[in-house]
């Protein structure tokens, strides 16, 4: 077994309170973990639901209590007042699908009901850490090492714990997982470490699949019903976190792309169409350079040209070198995966474009560019019910449950003290500029040989 894996099976992340009546975050997983807990006696009456994945779980740039999580708890209550319903909230800061693993096959332990499993924005937060640092500070070593990380190990040895083969690994691990998240933005100069040949973003996608599968494979073998949720994105009011020209591009053809955006930026006050035709012309110059697509996304949605819009705002994301929000390949993995083993997918993404403006996720559905506003958790809350609802894991619901719900959500919010959002507001604008890659961690360091 892999240090990790000895590591992860000695820091779980529940652990029983002083009088062993609960189970509730370690005290050694707070700084990434919200306080939680549940029961260490299960009730007959009870439906024990764990919810696993990042920020957005946590109900980020606040905390559980505005999750979608509790707002589930509270829903659920009003279909069936007599079951003791209880949302367990495993969402991870910062945590990507390898991290949220090992926590998958721990809670199995906790007689669970129901797995609703929410990654995808985290996969390349930390991974080009664990590259080298070269002499002009690009990170631009292979990802061969992805596939051998010893979470990989520890997925394994879970798998084989609960009775489901697995392909060994082709090598020993040669790069080491770090205790606790290492995330690249958390250090000084982390943003100038970004760069599109460190990337390797088909090695990161497959990883991702490959650790959907295995907690399918965790919960099924274990006789547990499993729902994947795919997190939304701010695509209108979020430019790329870092855009980057082709290497072939010439200096020449950079200063052309740079006029034609600021000639276009200029002219869409007054003209959109010209400033359309310029930025259709730089994204044709250079197709990766991911600010012209956002530009030219804007544009379109002042001409009205949504459907073009959406189209050029998605370019941007998948683009963007500091690839902070979910891709469109991490998606289309995701999707496969779930009509492959007939997993029920909440695309949250899609639920909360309908509920946008010119139907793309902006300012109005999330707080900034990946964690949804109080009334989008709401709509998630209340879409994964309908979803049990549908799958037959829960009694079907009444007519006029969601009405009261939205009532119980409203005496929720108002029962929060002010302390509480003060506290909110202020993690947001900490995110923020840990987003510009101010974060104030020390310097990266070259990998260990």
């Amino acid at each position: 077994m892999s240090d990790f894996a000895e590591f992860a099976a000695h820091r779980p992340l529940f652990v029983l309170s002083d009088d062993g009546k609960q189970f509730q975050v370690a005290q050694n997983r707070r700084l990434y973990f919200a306080e939680e807990s549940f029961s260490a006696t299960k009730l007959p009456n009870e439906y024990r639901i764990f919810v696993f994945g990042g920020s957005t779980v946590q109900g980020r740039p606040f905390s559980i209590p505005t999750s979608f999580t509790t707002f589930m708890e509270i829903g659920l209550n009003r279909i069936a007042s007599d079951v003791k319903w209880e949302v367990v909230n495993c969402g991870g800061i910062s945590y990507a699908s390898y991290r949220v693993l090992p926590i998958v096959k721990e809670c199995i332990r906790y007689q669970p009901d129901l797995y609703i499993v929410c990654c995808g924005h985290n996969e390349f937060l930390e991974c080009i850490s664990y590259a080298d640092v070269k002499d002009q500070g690009i990170l631009t070593q292979s990802y061969s090492w992805l596939d051998q990380l010893n979470s990989f190990h520890l997925a394994q040895t879970a798998m084989e714990g609960v009775g489901i083969g697995a392909s060994k690994p082709k090598a020993e691990a040669t790069s080491s997982l770090s205790e606790e998240v290492d995330a690249i933005l958390d250090h000084q100069g982390g943003l100038e470490a970004y760069c599109r040949a460190a990337l390797n973003s088909d090695a990161i996608n497959s990883a991702f699949g490959n650790n959907l599968k295995q907690m399918i494979a965790i919960a099924e073998s274990a006789g547990v019903p499993i729902m994947l949720v795919s997190p939304p994105s701010n695509l209108r009011d979020c430019p790329p976190f870092k855009s980057e020209f082709s290497e072939s591009t010439s200096p020449a053809n950079r200063d052309s792309i740079t006029d034609k955006l600021n000639r276009a930026f200029e002219l869409l006050p007054t003209d959109s169409s010209a400033s359309i035709q310029l930025l259709k012309s730089a994204t044709e110059d250079d197709p990766k350079f991911a600010i012209s697509w956002y530009q030219l996304g804007r544009a379109l949605v002042q001409a009205n040209r949504l459907e073009e819009a959406l189209i050029a705002f998605k370019r941007a994301q998948d683009e963007d070198v500091c690839p902070l929000r979910m891709t469109s390949a991490l998606r289309d993995t995701l999707s496969l995966i779930a009509d492959g083993y007939k997993i029920p997918l909440l695309n949250a993404d899609k639920l909360l474009s309908s509920r946008s403006r010119n139907g793309i996720p902006g300012n109005a559905v999330l707080v900034d560019h990946v964690h949804p506003s109080f009334g989008s958790h709401q709509n998630i809350a209340v879409a994964l019910i309908e979803m049990m609802s549908a799958n037959n894991f829960i009694p079907a619901s009444g007519a006029d449950w969601k009405a009261a719900a939205m009532a119980d959500f409203e005496m929720h919010l108002q029962s929060l003290d002010n302390m509480y959002f003060l506290s909110g507001r202020r993690t947001l604008e900490t995110l923020e500029l840990w987003t510009q890659g101010r974060g104030d961690g020390p310097p990266l360091a070259p990998a260990k040989k």
